[in-house]
């Protein structure tokens, strides 16, 4: 545990008044409002609040802030580790024989609509 913080420590989402702007109930800072909503740098205004742990008790200081923010960076850099791994997987397939012909295809397909349209063209002109 970096820091001794108990990264496994859970904590509930955000609570908001009604309707309009308003901040979160539970101190942490986020707001929303009908159009917009933002916080302190890291938190997400839709997601875990530091102020709400599930088995109310705070850490206390900037920990639970920490925890939740330090979480998110983890998850947010996971997810970017799969999308470049997905991207990977794609430039491996965009080189193969059957991508590049089905580029092929498509490219001309687009020439042949042109052609056609043109076809059209001239033969209205003719009547």
């Amino acid at each position: 545990m970096p820091n001794g913080h108990n990264y496994s420590k859970e904590y509930g989402k955000h609570k908001y008044a009604g309707e309009g702007t308003s901040d979160c109930q539970h101190g942490c800072g986020c707001w929303m409002g009908p159009a917009r909503s933002d916080g302190p740098v890291g938190l997400d205004p839709f997601g875990e609040c530091p102020g709400n742990p599930v088995d109310g008790k705070q850490v206390g200081g900037k920990a639970d802030y920490e925890i939740v923010v330090t979480r998110r960076i983890r998850a947010l850099e996971s997810r970017a580790y799969q999308a470049e791994t997905e991207l990977e997987k794609l430039k491996k397939i965009e080189n193969t024989p059957k991508a590049k012909l089905a580029k092929k295809v498509e490219i001309l397909e687009g020439e042949l609509m042109k052609k056609i349209e043109l076809l059209q063209d001239l033969r209205n002109m003719l009547r």
